[in-house]
């Protein structure tokens, strides 16, 4: 008589061997805290619920409007910070690159430079800026944090030396202005909304679909290993900060067009904003995941608390408050995750 032996059902991403997720409560926690980033629509749509009976502007479409246009600039650093938190890095000085780059755009446009060329140039200088932190990284064997510290300082001085502390102004060209949303494009669609929509998709296939991509998630998940198969680590690292780099500088020109004057400090706070974002969207600290529709919520889940603030007629003061104690919640659920995921792996049966 012969035996039948059945295994049960998988879908995509699991394996045979994973626990069942119980249904219920605690079934519902255990996958939030083993997912992270599964906690953030549910958040959001809690927001929305509440919201919804204190505030009935919350839902209205020029308020959802205005949350799509703010939460630009957030977005595109959190797809940057997500890069290079995938590889096991980390880089604080987005903010600054942002405002560096804003203000070389700004003043090459004050000079009668061709724009586009304007334009190239400032994003060149933050791949540049990008370039130079990971190359300290890497070359100088200066731990990420110090590192990017340091450019954080450094970027945030030369712009406030630059400005004398006055910021540029006057730069504001028809051009410009359709650039950085002042001026739709199509209807209520902006060219700051359109530039996010597809950086996002291009770095989501970037981060899928390329060899970049799987060395990046290998790198951050086993780095040694990723050395011994083959990867160039030191080469996917520096990759990672020129592309954080590149991304802040695109933020910097936006938010430039979008402000109509770059202040000394255009760029403070937003590095808490998207390393926030990043972690909120499920980016883990110690590096290996992370994806770009996780740090695109995460960055819309500032920006509707941001909203929610100020829809409650609470001090705008509060904010920093609301956005550190997100990402102490985040940190949080990423260090259960973590602990979380090995508990599992030490509990699974051996085949």
């Amino acid at each position: 008589m012969t035996s039948l032996t059945t295994s049960p059902a998988t879908s995509p991403g699991t394996s045979p061997t994973s626990p069942t997720v119980r249904r219920g409560p605690a079934g519902l926690l255990r996958e939030v805290v083993r997912r992270p980033s599964a906690g953030v629509v549910g958040l959001l749509v809690l927001i929305c619920a509440v919201m919804t009976f204190l505030a009935p502007s919350f839902l209205t479409y020029g308020n959802w409007y205005n949350l799509a246009q703010q939460m630009v600039f957030v977005a595109l650093l959190a797809i940057g910070m997500t890069i290079v938190l995938i590889t096991g890095g980390i880089d604080l000085s987005v903010g600054s690159v942002l405002g560096l780059s804003a203000g070389v755009m700004a003043y090459l446009v004050n000079q009668g430079m061709m724009f586009g060329l304007c334009l190239l140039l400032a994003v060149a200088a933050g791949a540049a800026l990008g370039l130079v932190n990971g190359l300290v990284v890497t070359k100088l064997g200066i731990p990420d944090f110090v590192a990017t510290l340091a450019m954080l300082g450094v970027a945030g001085g030369l712009l406030y030396l630059w400005t004398g502390g006055v910021p540029f102004t006057g730069f504001m060209i028809p051009v410009y202005d359709t650039l950085g949303g002042v001026t739709p494009l199509v209807g209520d669609l902006t060219a700051p909304i359109l530039a996010m929509a597809v950086i996002a998709v291009v770095v989501a296939f970037i981060m899928r679909r390329t060899s970049f991509g799987r060395h990046a998630y290998g790198v951050g998940g086993n780095r040694e290993a990723a050395r011994l198969s083959g990867v160039d680590v030191g080469r996917v690292r520096v990759t990672a900060y020129v592309l954080s780099g590149t991304l802040a500088a695109c933020a910097g020109v936006l938010l430039a067009g979008r402000t109509t004057a770059v202040a000394p400090t255009i760029g403070v706070g937003y590095e808490i904003q998207a390393i926030a974002a990043a972690v909120i969207g499920g980016a883990a600290l110690a590096g290996g995941r992370g994806r770009v529709l996780g740090a695109v919520l995460g960055a819309l889940t500032l920006t509707v608390a941001s909203n929610v603030i100020n829809l409650a007629s609470v001090s705008p003061t509060w904010q920093p408050v609301a956005v550190g104690t997100i990402l102490l919640v985040a940190v949080g659920l990423d260090r259960a995750s973590a602990s979380l995921s090995r508990r599992l792996g030490r509990a699974a049966p051996s085949r």
